[in-house]
């Protein structure tokens, strides 16, 4: 056993309850010299391992935490990030984006930064949000949701050199930092699954068209119809905004105008939800006289009634990615090296099919 371990194992790693935790805190723990702790926690060369571990399990077991203040005069770097998250409706919570914060705030977490959650409220200039943190200096970097097809947000954070990375892709000719889903392939299979069972019109509840995911929706579902030498009336495709409340409209006023419509791709889990209380609001039912697919991030499709088959991706793991393309493109890589389109994955709960 060596030196070090022995005196690890015989003292006793505790503090006094609102007492600071610094590296004089660990090194006396240990019998080690405050500039060998803090070596070991950078994991100098000049450290070895075995010690390296060590002073990283006694620092972590006695809360040590770097102090951010005298780093960030050093460094020039504030260790934050900032997350902003548009809010679709006044008084109620996204919940679920909360996994997608999870993913990343625990993966920035584990590298020394805090997350910031900015929100955008229904009032706010988007440009405006994003414009306020960067002159703020608060972060080092920001993710930012919902891109446009030109998003001001995106030529901005290019113009003045911030590090950040777009949940969704835009149209713009500068390469930047994205992850996405293939929204256009989404579109495709899901007109392709409706009619293949059997559905002649099916409807395309997409989000709101200014969003780019939205309008590769469309352009996917459009694809699957002319492949089949099929037209697709503008009617039979609508725009919403994916709230249970703007869900539920939708499906009521859509059976009205289109009462000999049998099936539906609404292009948000949130929708689908309030969609489904809609269909029964108008006599409706699906699983039974009415056929649904929904698309999400979350399990919460799985719990409807009925089951809806949907096109899935992880929340968590979109925000792990997102997290790890925002730490590199602090840390300077190329942009053009950071963008990665995920593909979905088909929960079939045979939602899809025409019943007789």
């Amino acid at each position: 056993m060596s030196k070090v371990h022995g005196l690890a194992l015989g003292r006793g790693l505790r503090r006094e309850v609102g007492q600071r935790v610094t590296l004089r805190t660990v090194a006396t723990a240990l019998g080690l010299s405050v500039t060998t702790v803090s070596r070991a926690l950078k994991e100098g060369p000049e450290v070895n391992r075995e010690t390296i571990e060590l002073v990283k399990r006694v620092a972590g077991e006695l809360g040590y935490r770097p102090n951010l203040g005298g780093i960030n005069l050093r460094t020039g770097k504030t260790h934050a990030i900032g997350i902003v998250l548009p809010f679709g409706r006044e008084g109620e919570m996204n919940i679920v984006v909360a996994s997608l914060i999870e993913g990343a705030s625990r993966y920035m977490k584990a590298r020394g930064y805090r997350t910031t959650i900015v929100p955008q409220l229904q009032a706010d200039d988007p440009l405006a949000t994003v414009r306020d943190i960067v002159e703020e200096g608060s972060v080092d970097g920001i993710i930012i949701t919902h891109t446009t097809p030109q998003d001001d947000r995106v030529k901005y954070l290019l113009e003045v050199g911030m590090p950040f990375v777009t949940f969704g892709r835009t149209e713009l000719l500068s390469a930047h930092p994205s992850i996405d889903l293939d929204h256009e392939v989404i579109g495709a299979e899901a007109a392709r699954l409706l009619l293949d069972a059997g559905h002649n019109m099916p409807l395309l509840i997409a989000p709101s068209r200014q969003f780019t995911y939205s309008l590769q929706f469309v352009r996917g579902w459009r694809r699957t119809f002319a492949e089949r030498h099929l037209s697709v009336p503008d009617s039979l495709i609508h725009f919403t905004a994916v709230t249970p409340d703007n869900g539920r409209e939708m499906a009521k006023r859509v059976a009205a105008s289109h009462p000999e419509a049998t099936a539906a791709f609404v292009a948000s889990e949130e929708a689908a939800l309030g969609f489904l209380a809609g269909l029964r609001d108008a006599g409706r039912q699906a699983g039974k006289d009415f056929a649904l697919i929904t698309y999400g991030g979350t399990a919460l499709p799985d719990f409807f009634n009925p089951p809806l088959s949907a096109f899935y991706y992880s929340n968590h793991a979109i925000g792990e990615r997102l997290a790890a393309f925002l730490h590199r493109a602090i840390a300077g890589e190329n942009p053009a090296e950071l963008r990665e389109v995920v593909r979905a994955e088909f929960v079939d709960h045979h939602s899809q099919l025409r019943r007789a």
